[in-house]
């Protein structure tokens, strides 16, 4: 989600997460794109941001919604597998199974 969503539940739930973020973690939506080269670390003492101010336009939301979910715990040598039981468009109940790691 971006800021051009015309649902207004969606933008409410972006502005949510965004200031559930730490400054610092919002500061990374105002520097280069990620993987382009930096030749000095300048670029990082020139960006500011007012802690109080919502999404800027580079922030998105992405938000998932599974059906399945295969959990592995390593140091148990334990694995549930939780699948949702959808009826319609309810959300459903998850049910978790033990299977072999």
């Amino acid at each position: 989600m971006d800021g051009s969503s015309p649902d207004p539940a969606k933008l409410q739930q972006r502005e949510r997460a965004w200031f559930a973020s730490s400054v610092k973690s919002r500061l990374q939506c105002l520097g280069p794109s990620p993987g382009v080269p930096v030749a000095n670390d300048d670029h990082v003492k020139d960006v500011h941001i007012d802690p109080s101010a919502g999404p800027v336009d580079a922030y998105c939301l992405l938000t998932l919604d599974p059906e399945k979910v295969d959990y592995v715990n390593l140091k148990s040598n334990q694995r549930l597998m939780f699948t949702r039981t959808q009826e319609g468009d309810e959300s459903g109940d998850w049910m978790a199974r033990k299977v072999s790691p």
